[in-house]
């Protein structure tokens, strides 16, 4: 079932007084496997499938410029979920981020490193594409 299919904005710091102006663009699609054929079990029941639309002043993925919030917006745990990117350089491929925890006193925060689509995963996500 497809939670949400929308766009998600990086803003940019503007002089006062001017108009709001995004630094760059995401059309991001959250894709809940849970609701799907209680036969066919996943082993993250989310996935977001991210792609920059064009524009934008920043190389930096979505997962490591907005990953922390869509999870907030959605109330998403990372353990229960798949990230896939299409990157602009690379616009024909797909890649899954890859989250490693980094625990400092009581923060969490995560590294991320990248990895191509596994053919399942592919196939997981083929409708939403």
């Amino acid at each position: 079932m497809l939670l949400f299919d929308g766009t998600y904005t990086l803003s940019r710091k503007e002089d006062p007084g001017s108009s709001p102006a995004y630094a760059c663009a995401w059309q991001v699609k959250i894709i809940d496997f849970s609701s799907g054929d209680p036969s066919h079990p996943h082993i993250r029941r989310y996935a977001v499938l991210a792609v920059r639309n064009s524009g934008g002043i920043f190389k930096a993925s979505c997962a490591e410029s907005l990953g922390k919030r869509i999870c907030s917006d959605f109330d998403i745990n990372v353990d229960d979920l798949i990230w896939i990117e299409a990157f602009p350089d690379l616009p024909d491929q797909l890649f899954v981020a890859v989250f490693d925890p980094y625990y400092r006193d009581t923060d969490i925060t995560y590294t991320i490193t990248w990895r191509p689509i596994l053919e399942n995963e592919q196939n997981a996500i083929s409708d939403y594409i």
